[in-house]
């Protein structure tokens, strides 16, 4: 039976994977991307890392620089914290030509910024180390580019950088970014639907996925303390201030502990009159508490009546399912004494049909089989005539 089942079931598959109208296609789903994509990934995301090294050091040497002078600290560290927002939304995307194309768009944009844009005197005497990290940041992004993209996709996508970073520069330190993909792909002539055909097989998938969680892990923190230190610094409330708020709260409260002390007839009082007002809460409270605590009885009276009426309606249908039980049983066991009695009586009767048949078979066989071959064996005797 199950050999049966088990051809069936391959005979089944065949004809349906035979069947045109039943083909399943996943290739959006398992296609893996190309070998110029998964380069342009890597590169891309190391040069991330590279990115946020450079500014971080740069901006951290700024501050040290400037501990006195809060404008350009201030400066200092939202240069890391927006630049760092900023590249890792630009370089962690789906399709590798989008997170290469948005990362050297905004790469150029700081570079820009600090050069000849707004923030060309954002960090005074020290505006040079903005301008020569940025401006370093911008070769290296150049070179990778070059590396992963083919001599005219290159020259084409300089050309768009160049015009883009024109037509969109940054103007403030938010370094608010302008995705540039999707005009890459209209000034490239490419048709959206056919920009991303792929996101890569399984493993490249979950490949993917686990580079943005640990740059998201290792990213936040940094941050975090950043936004902190930026909180902490530009707060109205410094840490002298803060010391005297906290003194003349601990004055005020060994003042009214001292008061308590000395001051007991005022206190008894204040606690007469405290009585006074409260009292009527109070009866209030227990005429309330002793409405509920009798409807609680009540309930709990109907619930005891209740469960004492139940018990006995189980006790009673429990008791008529017993009796009809048995009367049940009864009628099985006298169906089945009586069947038994009709199948013994049957048997009975095979069996003195088979001993007379045995009886004949060993009595009356012998005598007839000698019968028989005396019969045959007897020959008849002939007179000859004179």
């Amino acid at each position: 039976m199950n050999i049966t089942r088990i051809l069936s079931f391959i005979a089944l598959m065949l004809l349906l994977s035979g069947c045109s109208l039943l083909e399943v296609k996943l290739d959006s789903q398992s296609t893996p991307l190309t070998t110029q994509e998964l380069n342009i990934r890597l590169l891309t995301r190391e040069y991330s890392a590279v990115f946020f090294k450079h500014v971080e050091e740069a901006a951290d040497d700024i501050a040290t620089k400037n501990t006195d002078n809060d404008d350009v600290y201030t400066f200092a560290i939202l240069w890391k914290i927006y630049a760092h927002e900023g590249l890792q939304q630009s370089a962690y995307q789906i399709s590798p030509f989008a997170g290469l194309i948005d990362s050297w768009v905004f790469t150029r944009q700081m570079e820009m910024y600090f050069t000849s844009g707004d923030g060309n005197t954002l960090f005074g005497t020290e505006q040079t180390i903005a301008v020569n990290t940025s401006h370093q940041l911008a070769i290296e992004i150049e070179k990778l580019a070059k590396r992963v993209l083919k001599p005219q996709q290159f020259k084409q996508s300089r050309t768009f950088v160049n015009n883009f970073v024109t037509n969109h520069p940054f103007d403030s330190n938010s370094f608010a970014r302008t995705p540039a993909f999707n005009d890459w792909l209209s000034y490239n002539k490419i048709d959206e639907s056919e920009a991303i055909t792929t996101i890569g097989t399984m493993p490249e998938a979950l490949g993917d996925l686990s580079d943005r969680l640990s740059n998201l892990s290792s990213l936040s923190p940094k941050l975090l303390t950043w936004k902190a230190e930026l909180l902490a610094r530009n707060s109205q409330i410094d840490s002298e201030q803060l010391s005297r708020t906290l003194e003349n709260i601990n004055q005020s409260s060994l003042k009214f502990q001292d008061f308590v002390v000395n001051n007991p007839e005022y206190m008894k009082v204040l606690a007469a009159e405290m009585g006074k007002v409260l009292q009527p809460l109070l009866d209030d409270f227990d005429k309330k508490a002793d409405t509920k605590l009798g409807v609680i009885s009540q309930e709990r009276l109907a619930l005891e009546v209740m469960v004492e009426r139940e018990r006995i309606a189980i006790g009673e249908m429990v008791t008529v399912e017993r009796a009809n039980i048995t009367k049940d049983l009864d009628v099985i066991a006298q169906n089945v004494v009586q069947r038994a009695i009709e199948q013994l009586t049957i048997m009975l009767s095979d069996i003195l049909v088979y001993l007379i048949l045995f009886s004949l078979v060993i009595f009356f066989a012998p005598f007839g089989l000698g019968f028989l071959m005396g019969k045959r064996y007897q020959r008849p005797v002939k007179i000859k005539q004179a």
